[in-house]
């Protein structure tokens, strides 16, 4: 009786080679997956930090456009000279342009007509940031008192104030603008 070809069986080695390649494929992918989780979650982070940044940046601007505004709102008897150095001290550009020339016709005017104010910053939210600058946009409420009126008057402002920040962290307020 003739005996069958006996042939070496291909099937087992052929199934070993597709397991192989198959986990290899399912390794690469485990790996490349990997790498783009933790590069988003990387990014992720970065993202949140620079928002961080950003928003303690808007916060700075508006606190230091609130701090300034108070000041020049406020109008004390006993202190005004001392006032309005801390003024022009936090000023520069156009706004320092146009309030340190006239600060003594200002300083003779609080002075003879014995005026007295108060100015509250309202609300303040910033506009537009930038690294270097900030347009803060303000309400301000001021009650002015003048010994020759029997009442205080009350006035509202809205105003549109630039502060700029320059390369060591300093900011001076450049611009204030009066919105109708």
């Amino acid at each position: 009786m003739p005996q069958p070809d006996q042939t070496p069986t291909t099937g087992g080695r052929t199934g070993l080679t597709v397991a192989a390649v198959i986990a290899a494929v399912c390794l690469v992918a485990a790996i490349v997956a990997t790498g783009l989780w933790v590069s988003e979650r990387n990014a992720a982070a970065s993202v949140r930090a620079d928002r961080a940044s950003a928003a303690e940046l808007d916060a700075s601007y508006r606190d230091f456009a609130t701090t300034v505004m108070t000041k020049l709102m406020t109008i004390r008897q006993e202190t005004l000279t001392e006032d309005v150095d801390e003024i022009v001290g936090l000023i520069e550009g156009d706004f320092s342009e146009q309030f340190a020339p006239r600060r003594d016709s200002y300083e003779e005017v609080v002075k003879t007509t014995n005026v007295v104010a108060d100015g509250v910053v309202t609300a303040a939210a910033v506009e537009h940031s930038y690294p270097d600058r900030a347009e803060v946009i303000m309400a301000i409420d001021q009650t002015i008192g003048n010994p020759k009126s029997d009442e205080d008057q009350d006035r509202q402002y809205r105003v549109r104030v630039t502060v700029n920040r320059h390369e060591d962290g300093q900011m001076k307020v450049s611009g204030v603008n009066f919105i109708p």
